[in-house]
């Protein structure tokens, strides 16, 4: 393994006119930073999908496609199901953002995914890499994922087949109103007879948006709804459980003239959930989550070199439950960021103070730059605190497995990276290293070897030590790599069950090939490893026509190394699919 990142390490970058910054024209800056559209490219540890890319990895789901980020882990149970972990903060500790909304779940982060969006209706997926709680709040410790819509797409349809009784169909598309107004609209529906015994599976997604010119800017208006009904065998117990979810989003916001940015969005979430299928009244956990919020973001250019970026919202959550109670709290944050950069360096500077009224305020100051030291080579460094409060499952939740802890402190972290960025002849690689040091780390833990029940518990201590290598040619070959080591300093003789097992070592190839004749060919490759167990290796092959018939064969190498559940991740697969523009 070390021999094989050597290796890579030293490919040889001359052999491929120098590869500019990535320019997006939208109306929403780049995630990283309030104040400037273009620097987090420069300072942050950014990495962006694009619709091309979108169109061409191996993925019929937005969670698949997140499965080749650098640094990012998808620990999926299911289709039906998925969460996310970045530089090995667990899913309780990366926020999800649509169009620059929250859509984190308050109840518990297994849903962060739960969202109404086709992969067809998506422009683009950003994801930022270390701590943005100065930027977007608790949550934001490990990175942030930020999915951009399509303001104005074609008409698509689709269909899809394949193993596991698998199909799908969605259309996607946009029309331009009177007075300059577009209304878009997607739908998907898909089902599958799951890839073992009660992970079977079923969705509907509906998205509907328009936007219209309005006071000298433009306003939006979105509205979202999905259902989700899966087989959830063994993804919280050992039982043939199965679970019902029902997610609806409302936002409307307002670009207006001066950079001015208001918004306001509501979104609930319903999830239902039986512990034996085949007999609903032994045990069933019926939930209600509601956030609404509002914020409100004024930006101003001061000088060519320097922006800033000021604003606040508000929040207020609220749960209906039969087993965590009738819950409500709010939140309120201000927040403010300066951003100064001229061409060859840049600095931002970000402050945020949130209160909440259980575990009062939390402060979380952010820095961050670039230096160009010649045209080939960048040096990037950056400093940040984050945090996150525990979710009302973390803190009320019981049943025959596990117990919650109502008296849990909030999770704070500091974070340190750098990098150097080296760029020739339209190839570019990077490397960097990062440190997170996480006090009262959240996590459900048990007395390691035994069948005790899981409780959840703050860690007194853990720190995250990181290396992150990225490197592309063109848009034939992306590669990463990242390799993670955990020192706790609290919790000997404990097992636990997500937040100090993510992947140790996680490398990632992407090779694209244009064959002639309209057919584009994609292999993707990926080796990982969790802490004590041996390592894994997936590969997946994409051939597609330009006519938009596509061919997928996923997992070749057939791996059954173990999901979050413990069980054995799906085996070979065959997706059949064709796409109509």
């Amino acid at each position: 393994m070390r021999l094989l990142l050597v290796l890579l390490l030293l490919l040889p970058l001359p052999l491929v006119a120098q590869t500019p910054d990535p320019v997006l024209l939208d109306t929403i800056p780049v995630i990283g930073s309030r104040a400037s559209d273009g620097l987090p490219l420069r300072s942050r540890s950014v990495e962006i999908l694009d619709r091309e890319t979108l169109q061409a990895l191996p993925a019929s789901h937005l969670a698949d496609a997140l499965r080749f980020v650098t640094g990012l882990e998808l620990g999926q149970r299911s289709p039906a199901q998925s969460d996310l972990s970045i530089r090995g903060a667990g899913f309780e500790n990366v926020l999800v953002l649509v169009d620059g909304v929250r859509m984190s779940d308050p109840q518990t982060g297994h849903f962060d995914l739960n969202l109404t969006l086709p992969l067809d209706a998506v422009e683009r997926i950003e994801v930022l890499r270390g701590p943005a709680s100065a930027l977007y709040g608790g949550d934001a410790v490990g990175g942030v994922v930020h999915i951009v819509t399509r303001s104005h797409p074609d008409w698509t349809l689709g269909v899809e087949g394949g193993s596991f009784g698998t199909l799908r169909g969605s259309i996607t598309g946009g029309t331009e109103l009177p007075g300059s107004g577009v209304l878009r609209i997607s739908a998907e529906e898909g089902r599958s007879d799951g890839h073992r015994e009660g992970t079977d599976w079923s969705h509907r997604l509906l998205d509907a948006g328009v936007h219209f010119p309005l006071g000298g800017g433009r306003i939006h208006f979105d509205q979202g709804y999905a259902t989700r009904d899966f087989g959830a065998e063994g993804f919280y117990s050992p039982h043939p459980s199965f679970e019902h979810t029902r997610t609806t989003t409302t936002t409307l916001r307002w670009h207006g003239p001066g950079g001015i940015e208001p918004r306001i969005s509501r979104r609930s979430h319903d999830d239902d959930f039986i512990l034996l299928r085949d007999d609903p009244a032994v045990y069933r956990n019926q939930h209600t989550s509601t956030q609404y919020s509002g914020d409100l973001v004024v930006r101003r250019t001061l000088t060519p070199e320097i922006g800033i970026a000021v604003g606040g919202e508000i929040q207020e959550n609220r749960l209906e439950s039969n087993l965590l109670g009738s819950r409500s709290e709010r939140r309120h944050a201000v927040f403010g960021e300066t951003a100064w950069e001229v061409e060859s360096a840049g600095l931002t500077l970000g402050l945020r103070h949130d209160g909440h009224e259980v575990w009062e305020r939390a402060l979380s100051p952010s820095l961050s730059g670039f230096v160009d030291l010649s045209p080939a080579v960048r040096l990037r460094a950056g400093w940040g605190r984050a945090f996150r409060g525990p979710s009302w499952t973390e803190r009320y939740y019981v049943d025959l497995n596990h117990e919650a802890r109502a008296e849990l402190d909030p999770e704070r972290s500091s974070s340190v990276e750098g990098a150097v960025v080296v760029r020739a002849r339209g190839a570019s690689l990077s490397l960097g290293v990062f440190r997170r040091t996480s006090d009262d780390l959240i996590d459900w833990a048990r007395p390691a070897g035994t069948e005790e029940i899981w409780e959840t518990r703050n860690v007194a201590r853990a720190t995250f030590d990181g290396l992150e290598m990225e490197g592309s040619w063109g848009s034939a070959v992306r590669l990463s790599a990242s390799l993670l080591s955990i020192d706790a300093t609290a919790g000997e003789g404990l097992e636990s069950k997500y937040a100090l097992r993510p992947l140790v070592e996680d490398l990632r190839l992407r090779l694209r090939h244009d064959a002639g004749a309209g057919v584009g060919v994609g292999v993707t490759l990926m080796h990982g490893r969790r802490p004590g167990e041996s390592g894994f290796r997936e590969v997946d092959l994409r051939v597609d026509h330009r006519r938009g018939i596509h061919l997928e064969l996923r997992n070749l190498l057939g791996s059954d190394h173990l999901d979050l559940t413990g069980h054995p991740v799906a085996g070979r697969a065959v997706v059949v699919g064709y796409t109509v523009r």
